[in-house]
């Protein structure tokens, strides 16, 4: 019982620009994604590393996180802008 335990623990390592990608290209496809949906489609990331990134790419003025009852929201900062920061 003890090694199955280990193995529920392991998670498959992913980088930070993975995660920023992912999120880039949910919001680009939905305009709009919820934390919860965004932590499904990451499994192998903590929160508080989700959260991290979400920080950074507010912080950068890519990404709004707008609070829901229950939920964050996560969207481009600006409908008309490009989520990943380039120019059209």
């Amino acid at each position: 019982m003890r090694g199955l335990s280990k193995m529920a623990d392991h998670r498959v390592a992913i980088t930070m620009r993975e995660i920023e990608d992912a999120v880039h290209q949910l919001v680009a496809q939905h305009r709009g994604v919820a934390f919860t949906a965004l932590s499904s489609a990451l499994p192998q990331c903590r929160w508080q590393t989700l959260f991290q990134v979400l920080h950074d790419l507010q912080e950068k003025g890519l990404v709004v996180l707008a609070p829901l009852p229950w939920d964050y929201e996560i969207r481009a900062e600006d409908a008309n802008a490009r989520i990943d920061g380039r120019t059209r």
